[in-house]
């Protein structure tokens, strides 16, 4: 049986590829699902880090699996188009829509 990804989680694996220290310790991808029903691939990375304080932690990095999704039909725009309809997002020039009539 194939594995499915399951919907609203993700999973992280060693990079093997790693090859320096601001690389990610963990990559893996994680997919979520809008209100309308439609999908969203993640991309996601952690980084291990250590403090006094806290002990050993995880940095994550969460974003819009972009290669992939441009080429199925432009993903940040298919995100922005959701946000729009329900209250916030950034139009093409990277402005939230409601802000366009401000003078600075």
């Amino acid at each position: 049986m194939a594995y499915e990804q399951r919907v609203n989680s993700g999973q992280l694996f060693k990079n093997r590829e790693r090859k320096n220290d601001k690389a990610p310790n963990l990559k893996g991808v994680g997919l979520l699902e809008l209100e309308d029903g439609s999908l969203i691939e993640l991309e996601i990375a952690a980084w291990t880090r250590e403090s006094p304080k806290a002990g050993r932690w995880l940095s994550l990095s969460i974003k819009l699996k972009s290669e992939r999704q441009a080429r199925q039909g432009n993903g940040h725009q298919h995100f922005n188009d959701y946000m729009n309809q329900h209250g916030t997002a950034f139009d093409d020039e990277g402005v939230p829509p409601d802000d366009k009539d401000i003078p600075f």
